[in-house]
């Protein structure tokens, strides 16, 4: 059916199973797969943060003679630098065939939601085109900018950012703040001390966004304790926890927003501390650019209340202290910046951006014209820049959302025991709908149109009659 041999231990033997790298050649199947250019080292590998280009479990899988090279939307290579197909797209009668040359499943369950996720949505979105909830707020398109607070050097990049329009009222961010007095060790006074000579400094972020504990208190202190091996689960919760009541004592609010110093975030342990915390999300740099999930661990969800939000780096680099360190000029930044907003705008996605204060200086030009891009597409009403903890919210509630669609009856019927409003359902264009609803909104593209649930419907059930043409 797909034209490949993908038994082959009679003429690979032991080597039929690999390792090698996920490999698109042309912009056209990147595109297509959903897979933006930073995802790709040297434009061509599927990479991820830190490591660079990503090793992958492959087969070595035989093309046919008959094969259409068009169905072949990208290969694998081996370390021995042989290419075989890595993702096969076919028609089939009156249906598609996808093949996927990666143990998807697995990758899912060990921290790698990327592939999975993308293939699958390109194949029953884009190719099948099959009715479906999405999963982001009003079917939007949204990002995440969690700035990331450690130690008293942010005393003066605060002032820098108001000062300069870094920070804006009609942009929310995700603040997250080491709160304690110390950085690297009792005593040294390096800390950001939120509730102390940093309280001002605060005080001035509130109007921004939402706050969230970067690690638990002192920001080197606390990851090189975890990495060490000093700290367990009872630490871990112990500092998060002072951190998290400082800045309650400043903010009025209950601080349900989590970032790992350093990245250092062990699972499950630090994820099960959150959720005793009555947390709902946090940054992660596992399953690297992909979509706020309920991340796996070792073959299991590690929290069903918890969402993760990966990080969307720039190939191997996130902050822009790492990408200058990786001698990326500031056009290149611009560029990442821009893209991923178009790129969160076309899919109805939602990725997360991190950095630091401090770095600002290295790439001023490159942020301020994002912000001014991302602030007019908010204007206009085609994306939302919110805090991690409102997309976390919205999935929370997305995930009890209930529907249906039956075909006998020509019903569409959606329910949820808390609200409806922001939920959004695409139907493809063949879906005629008879009434709409007051509160619900009616738009579409090419491939679909999206029923969009308003904050104006206040029932918990819908239903909507429609018949196919």
């Amino acid at each position: 059916m797909l034209g490949i041999n993908y038994i082959t231990y009679k003429k690979y033997k032991d080597a039929c199973f690999t390792i090698g790298h996920l490999y698109i050649d042309n912009k056209i199947n990147q595109d297509f797969l959903e897979i933006p250019y930073w995802k790709l080292i040297n434009g061509h590998l599927l990479g991820g943060y830190s490591y660079g280009e990503l090793d992958y479990p492959i087969s070595r899988v035989d093309l046919k003679e008959s094969y259409n090279n068009k169905d072949v939307y990208a290969f694998v290579i081996s370390k021995d630098g042989k290419k075989y197909p890595g993702i096969i797209i076919k028609n089939y009668g009156q249906g598609k065939l996808i093949y996927a040359n990666l143990p998807l499943g697995y990758l899912k369950a060990y921290a790698d939601d990327f592939p999975l996720r993308t293939l699958l949505r390109v194949f029953l979105f884009k190719i099948v085109k099959i009715p479906h909830l999405i999963n982001s707020p009003y079917g939007k398109g949204g990002i995440v900018i969690n700035w990331h607070v450690d130690a008293n050097i942010d005393w003066k990049s605060i002032p820098y950012m108001l000062q300069n329009r870094y920070l804006r009222k009609d942009i929310e961010y995700s603040i997250h703040i080491t709160a304690g007095d110390f950085r690297d060790k009792p005593g040294d006074n390096l800390g950001f001390d939120a509730c102390g000579k940093g309280r001002k400094y605060v005080q001035k972020l509130i109007p921004f966004g939402i706050f969230g504990s970067h690690g638990g208190w002192a920001h080197n202190f606390f990851s090189n304790n975890i990495t060490k091996g000093v700290f367990g689960e009872k630490e871990i919760y112990e500092y998060i926890s002072q951190n998290n009541k400082c800045l309650e004592s400043i903010t009025g609010y209950k601080i349900i927003e989590y970032s790992a110093p350093n990245g250092v975030h062990p699972q499950p342990v630090t994820t099960k501390v959150l959720e005793k915390l009555g947390m709902y999300c946090y940054y992660y740099t596992g399953d690297n650019g992909s979509n706020p999930n309920r991340t796996f661990i070792n073959g299991k969800m590690i929290s069903d209340k918890v969402i993760a939000f990966p990080i969307s780096s720039f190939g191997k680099y996130a902050s822009f202290l790492e990408i200058k360190r990786g001698g990326i000029k500031e056009e290149e930044v611009k560029k990442w910046l821009i893209s991923l907003a178009d790129y969160v705008v076309r899919n109805r996605n939602i990725r997360l951006i991190y950095s630091h204060p401090y770095d600002i200086p290295l790439y001023p030009h490159a942020l301020k014209d994002f912000l001014d891009y991302v602030e007019n597409l908010q204007n206009m009403g085609i994306i939302h820049i919110k805090p991690m903890s409102y997309y976390a919210q919205f999935i929370l509630r997305f995930l009890n959302t209930k529907y249906d669609i039956n075909f006998s009856d020509g019903k569409i019927t959606l329910s949820n025991n808390e609200k409806l409003s922001g939920i959004a359902l695409a139907l493809p264009q063949n879906y005629i709908i008879k009434d709409i609803p007051s509160g619900i909104i009616l738009n579409d593209d090419k491939d679909y149109q999206y029923l969009i649930i308003t904050d104006k419907y206040k029932d918990k059930k819908l239903s909507i009659s429609f018949y196919l043409k």
